[in-house]
């Protein structure tokens, strides 16, 4: 995963994103970060080198990173969406416990009725991880 300032800058042009400082600041910390964080992490993590960031920069870019396919928007939690920069198909884990959300491999060969072609998939699992079932027994 390329996550130098040129890469992260060509992957935006690419993307049809006009780059900006902030704008390569949220697609680094998309692309280091596995947590599938929300608006409000983001901008706290990038808040102290960026002082003149708002949540509402934040929000808008990941809307952008969104709609051109460089971020997943996660609709699994209730409560907040929540990003995730691999966009390559998997699914996901809510752990009920502790709000964590996993990454979890998708199989290849999930069988489509004849004549579908599938665009976009979102599989979602919710339950408990194992760290909360082990933590809590």
């Amino acid at each position: 995963m390329n996550t130098g300032v040129r890469d992260i800058t060509d992957r935006l042009t690419r993307a049809g994103i006009k780059p900006s400082a902030q704008r390569i600041a949220i697609m680094r910390y998309m692309l280091t970060h596995r947590t599938h964080p929300t608006v409000d992490e983001i901008y706290r993590a990038l808040i102290d080198e960026y002082p003149t960031m708002s949540r509402t920069t934040v929000y808008n870019t990941l809307r952008v990173l969104v709609e051109k396919g460089c971020v997943l928007g996660l609709d699994i939690d209730s409560n907040n969406t929540r990003y995730d920069g691999f966009t390559e198909p998997h699914a996901h884990f809510l752990c009920k416990c502790c709000g964590n959300v996993i990454d979890v491999p998708l199989e290849s060969a999930l069988p489509l009725p004849a004549g579908m072609h599938t665009h976009e998939a979102q599989v979602y699992f919710k339950g408990v991880c194992d760290n909360c079932i082990k933590t809590n027994n």
